[in-house]
This record gives C-alpha cells, sequence and structure tokens, in this order.
C-alpha cells in the first residue's frame, strides 16, 4: 500500500469526532502509526484495538459527498487544485467556498481537513 492513499492521523482524529465509521484496511495506534489489516475494520473493530479507522483519501471524499453533501473537485493547472462546494442542482462559480494548491494529495487532505473543521 502506498502510504499517500490514505489520510494522516490528524484527519483520522478528525473523522472519528465527525463519526466516521466505514469499513477500512487500515488503522492507526494511538501513537500514530499506520497498520494494515488484512481484512476490513467496522469502527468497533477499531476501539476494541484501541485505535483510530484509516480510511484512503478517496473513501474520506466519497463520504463527505454522500453523507454530508459536500464535494471536492480537483484540477490540474502546474499544481493540483483541490475545490470544496456544498452539492447543489445547479453549482455556480460562488459555490466554491475554499481552494487549496499543492501536490494532489496535500490538496485534497487541506480540502478535507476545511470541511470537517468547518462545515460539519
Amino acid at each position: 500500500m502506498v502510504i499517500e492513499d490514505y489520510v494522516s492521523f490528524e484527519i483520522a482524529k478528525l473523522l472519528k469526532e465527525k463519526e466516521f465509521d466505514e469499513e477500512c484496511r487500515a488503522r492507526y495506534d494511538c501513537n500514530g502509526v499506520l497498520h494494515y489489516e488484512k481484512y476490513p475494520i467496522e469502527a468497533s473493530g477499531a476501539e476494541t484495538h484501541n485505535s483510530i479507522l484509516c480510511p484512503t483519501i478517496q473513501m474520506a471524499m466519497k463520504w463527505l459527498r454522500e453523507v454530508h453533501n459536500i464535494a471536492i473537485d480537483t484540477e490540474w493547472e502546474h499544481l493540483w487544485y483541490a475545490y470544496v462546494k456544498p452539492m447543489t442542482a445547479n453549482p455556480t462559480e460562488d459555490d466554491y467556498c475554499q481552494r487549496f494548491s499543492a501536490k494532489y494529495e496535500e490538496a485534497v487532505e487541506l480540502a478535507i481537513k476545511y470541511c470537517l473543521e468547518s462545515l460539519i
């Protein structure tokens, strides 16, 4: 597994606070060490191991979309840009409430963090 595919320990903790409870194949222990599992872990399984579920970046984005109606779009212009917007029937430029630029994973993670801290 590629570590960049997974959210950081900080984001995993924020997701837990916001009641993310999807099955994951990775978890962070209480020291922030990432552990990969052979079988999916449910939220109750993570609690048993005194750890925090660690979804992939894409899983976190899907959860924000499906549970909270917040989309994160990306675009390439010499850097990756991640845009956060509420999902509305006819989105306009004004619906985009935040923009982050960096390496792809960093831009998306900043967008996820913004959603968890400011929108939910």
